[in-house]
């Protein structure tokens, strides 16, 4: 059985460390706050750098790809229109190969016929 100093010789203990625990630490001075964070900077830095450089590149690269694919419609879309303007230009009617140098116009072509020689 314990005795009743026993008790208080525990209790005393248990407060101690709830004081213990609760108790503020004690800050540290201003210079080894300073030479802790000058000293992880440059990594931090030159890290960020790296990582930032990195992603720049992915971009360069990504755009590179999308430039190239972007030249390719291009020249397929020059190509399908010089197609459809050749198409156009000469056409054959009633056996013989008529042709002009313009693209079709449809408003052209019904001033043409509706204001023009097509309605007297």
């Amino acid at each position: 059985m314990l005795t009743r100093e026993d008790v208080i010789a525990s209790f005393a203990e248990i407060d101690a460390r709830i004081a213990k625990a609760k108790a503020k630490p004690v800050p540290k001075p201003a210079a080894t706050k300073r030479e802790e964070r000058w000293t992880k900077k440059p990594e931090v830095v030159f890290n960020a750098a790296a990582d930032h450089n990195k992603a720049a590149q992915e971009l360069a690269q990504a755009e590179a790809v999308r430039q190239r694919y972007q030249a390719e419609l291009d020249r397929w879309w020059q190509s399908m229109r010089d197609a459809v303007r050749e198409e156009r230009r000469i056409r054959q009617v009633g056996g013989f190969l008529e042709g002009h140098d313009s693209d079709y116009n449809p408003i052209e072509l019904y001033e043409r016929t509706t204001y023009g020689q097509g309605r007297r």
